[in-house]
């Protein structure tokens, strides 16, 4: 396969979706689809938020073996720098370090803008991972449903505030990770903070729905400055994101099996880090901003029926997209 660099991310020419044949499928690897892309990223900047466990960790990892300036954030500091040196020994790349962010404190996210710009750095690709999954009802620091505000609004702030840097990365990429609980409902417009009647999965698939929005209407904002904006579901992942979550209900879900052990539609957390990498890097997926991805691909569409992949209708509505982002604007603004 050629070889993948950012210079060739903004290639003039445009694939139509349905002409882009996948190189990759379901069970690739992060680290499979970085040698199957040949991809080396010296000299570039990457940021993943919430990359102290799970998917984070191996999209980290994987990021880092292209030989890019790597940062990962945490609320754990030590645990960060425990993650750093793993990464480090592991890809033999010393250019990889942790900054302290914390997503529930919208504060927090301010203050780590001002120290990441002291460094003087461009961001060429930003990869917003950090989630929470069905947790039961709190609010943020700044008074939000935890979902919502963390897997939401903290990336919208986040990345709307590294808007220089990213301009200065540009070609550059935003990659959202959002799920394919986003079928499950949208935007709860007429109680967006949960406060009349709260339900876990439904606040989750609004986080979710709310992600993949964000990436569209970002995209429409941004793409003419060189800055292309996608959403992925990562696929169904055993991680402590489902620490929330009881034996019964993932075993309703099809998660487990009766006897407690992972159904075969699970993949490894390695194969659920592989569509973030192939977003970040895919040459062809240049001019496709916008799109929300799944398994290494780009989404079939809208799937309102039963099975693990596509998006629920709401999802693809710009109306949506347009009044979740003037909302947003509003709730980051006011803290």
């Amino acid at each position: 396969m050629a070889s993948c660099s950012l210079r060739n991310l903004c290639s003039r020419q445009t694939t139509p979706a349905s002409a882009i044949v996948p190189k990759f499928g379901p069970r690739t690897t992060a680290l499979e689809v970085i040698k199957g892309l040949n991809a080396k990223l010296d000299g570039k900047v990457v940021l993943i938020t919430g990359a102290t466990s799970g998917l984070g960790i191996e999209t980290a990892r994987a990021m880092a073996s292209t030989n890019a300036h790597v940062f990962i954030t945490a609320r754990d500091m030590r645990k960060g720098a425990q993650v750093v040196e793993d990464i480090k020994k592991t890809t033999g790349n010393d250019k990889v370090e942790v900054m302290e962010l914390d997503l529930t404190s919208l504060k927090s996210v301010r203050d780590f803008v001002t120290r990441f710009r002291q460094r003087r750095l461009p961001i060429n690709i930003l990869i917003c991972n950090a989630g929470i999954m069905a947790c039961p009802y709190s609010k943020t620091v700044d008074g939000f449903e935890s979902q919502f505000g963390v897997n939401h609004l903290a990336h919208f702030h986040l990345t709307n505030l590294l808007l220089p840097e990213l301009r200065a990365g540009k070609p550059a990429r935003v990659i959202v990770v959002s799920s394919i609980a986003n079928k499950s409902g949208g935007i709860n417009f007429d109680d967006i903070n949960w406060e009349k009647q709260y339900d876990k999965w439904a606040a989750y698939a609004q986080s979710k729905s709310a992600n993949i929005l964000f990436a569209k209407q970002f995209n429409k904002l941004y793409a003419r400055d060189g800055i292309q904006a996608f959403s992925l579901h990562p696929g169904i992942i055993m991680t402590n994101l489902q620490r929330h979550t009881p034996t019964e209900e993932l075993q309703a879900f099809g998660v487990l099996k009766e006897d407690g052990s992972i159904n075969d539609i699970c993949k490894t957390i390695e194969q659920g880090a592989a569509t973030s990498v192939y977003t970040a890097l895919a040459p062809e997926l240049n001019n496709h901003g916008g799109e929300y991805l799944e398994d290494c691909a780009i989404s079939r569409g809208i799937n309102v029926g039963d099975g693990f992949w596509g998006m629920g209708p709401h999802v693809v509505d710009m109306n949506n997209a347009e009044r979740l982002w003037r909302i947003s604007e509003q709730l980051v603004t006011s803290k």
